[in-house]
């Protein structure tokens, strides 16, 4: 129950917004004063605007203060007018009114109405009802209006602003010449980059431009001249082609006049997956370079693709909200990828993956049962070089007393870093990774020209299985046949020893 007294004014507050914000029909915009009361217009005099009296008045002189957007509709014709209208408290010498309506770039529309002279005692004490002519304002327009006496008192002044409602607003979107824009359909034809376009609701007294544009925030970029459609010929179908299905790519239509209000719609506004194609690399500066070709908010970090579904984040991540991102120091290599977090999701691209794009390259050789790393580079880098041991888990493990060593190798040369006799005696690898920039991924090298079974963690784990199953496969077969063979020993013994029995038998009968 304590919250009842603020429900009531919240819904008092909602209803009276929905008041303001609804536009009438068919208002009468002609100037009237209260029923009785002699009134007529005068013209107006801009210098009386700059002179007030400072005398004091003994109450407020305006109540009542309306002002409302409204369409005194004369046939089709519905133009947007602002509507003035007040409660004027005549006291002493007061006459008249006057009002004012003025906005940036628009001439101020000023009026003066009079009550008769005061001396007559027509008006004195009386309150007196009067609505101003209508003023013509246009969507969006700010006004601000000001009330004054005739005579002018400083102290009765009245000013208000009225912001008159965009062409968004229902009660004129579709009443307003300037605020018509038409409607746009489109199909979509994949195989040839074909936009076809359908306008409905236009204004049928001009012509019509349409045109494909890429958005950028509120401006939308055209893509050379539109393509101009003739009133009668409005409802032909318009074709537009297209490079790229880019989520800013859109379809922009608007009647060919001066200022007239746009209508757009954007066919491939949820195909993000687009952008992530505009990846550039520089060898020379080894810069790898995203250009957004629309702007998005979007997070971005480089990261290393371990051949599954995951991709370890490598540094910092970097935010866009369409700015170009340079990710400097980049070391290039298949399984170096970049992350895209959007607050649709995730993508993950690699552009070096496809192409031959890294600038050094790591084998193993081997020559009378030595084995060495040999190391060749087009570019002059450093490298750092361990020693691991590979697990059944697929994780390179480093070897205890094996320490990283650093390598730096000039500009189209080679390096060699020996490895023990014993490497074969356990599953190594050889983990190579450059380290003079910023960005890079481990190399793992597994091949040693090793005779055992220390090349892939895999099959050595299967292999161990393997000595161990089959020795026990083998006793078990032993045990099998040993005793099959015994008991055919043991049926045979029996077939032979039937006849003798029968035999003995038939003697014991005798």
């Amino acid at each position: 129950m304590k919250y009842l007294p603020l429900l009531l004014l919240f819904l008092i507050l909602q209803n009276h917004m929905v008041q303001m914000d609804r536009i009438e029909k068919n208002q009468d915009c002609a100037w009237s004063c209260s029923e009785g009361l002699h009134c007529k217009p005068r013209a107006y005099s801009p210098l009386s605007a700059f002179h007030c009296r400072n005398q004091p008045v003994s109450s407020a002189v305006f109540s009542n203060v309306m002002l409302s957007t409204v369409l005194p509709c004369e046939g089709r014709k519905c133009p947007l007018q602002l509507k003035i209208a007040t409660s004027v408290n005549v006291t002493g010498d007061i006459r008249g009114v006057s009002v004012c309506a003025d906005s940036a770039g628009m001439i101020g529309h000023c009026q003066i109405y009079t009550f008769g002279h005061v001396g007559k005692g027509k008006a004195t004490g009386k309150q007196v009802d009067v609505q101003f002519k209508c003023v013509p304002v246009r969507p969006g327009q700010l006004v601000f209006v000001t009330l004054k006496t005739i005579p002018n008192y400083c102290k009765a002044a009245w000013t208000q602003r009225h912001l008159v409602p965009e062409c968004s607003h229902e009660g004129i979107r579709d009443e307003i010449a300037e605020c018509i824009t038409g409607k746009l359909a489109y199909t979509v034809d994949e195989v040839r980059n074909v936009l076809t376009v359908k306008v409905t609701d236009a204004p049928e007294d001009t012509d019509y431009n349409l045109r494909l544009c890429h958005k950028r925030s509120v401006i939308c970029a055209g893509e050379g001249a539109p393509k101009t459609i003739k009133p009668q010929h409005l409802q032909s179908s318009i074709t537009l082609h297209y490079s790229k299905p880019l989520p800013c790519l859109c379809i922009e239509g608007w009647p060919a006049r001066v200022d007239a209000r746009r209508v757009q719609v954007c066919p491939f506004k949820n195909n993000l997956e687009e952008l992530w194609s505009g990846l550039t690399y520089d060898l020379n500066k080894e810069e790898l370079i995203w250009e957004p070709l629309c702007p998005v908010k979007v997070s971005l970090s480089l990261c290393h693709a371990d051949g599954g579904k995951s991709c370890q984040d490598i540094g910092n991540v970097f935010h866009s909200e369409g700015q170009k991102v340079i990710f400097s120091s980049v070391d290039p290599h298949p399984t170096l990828c970049t992350k895209f977090t959007t607050e649709v999701g995730t993508w993950i691209k690699c552009p070096f993956a496809k192409g031959n794009f890294s600038v050094w390259t790591v084998k193993i050789t081997s020559r009378d049962g030595q084995q060495w790393a040999e190391i060749s580079t087009w570019v002059k880098a450093s490298f750092s070089i361990s020693v691991c041991e590979m697990k059944p888990s697929s994780q390179c493990k480093r070897t205890e007393g094996n320490k990283f060593h650093n390598l730096s190798v000039d500009k189209m040369k080679h390096t060699v870093f020996n490895l023990s006799k014993s490497a074969c005696e356990v599953c190594v690898c050889i983990q190579v990774q450059r380290v003079d920039v910023r960005f890079s991924v481990p190399v793992l090298q597994c091949d040693l020209q090793c005779s055992n079974r220390c090349r892939d963690p895999e099959r050595r784990h299967s292999q161990d299985i393997e000595k161990i199953l089959l020795p026990a496969v083998i006793f078990l077969t032993v045990i099998l046949a040993a005793v099959l063979f015994g008991r055919m020993t043991i049926k045979d013994g029996d077939k032979k020893r039937t006849p003798w029995a029968k035999l003995t038998c038939l003697r014991m009968n005798h």
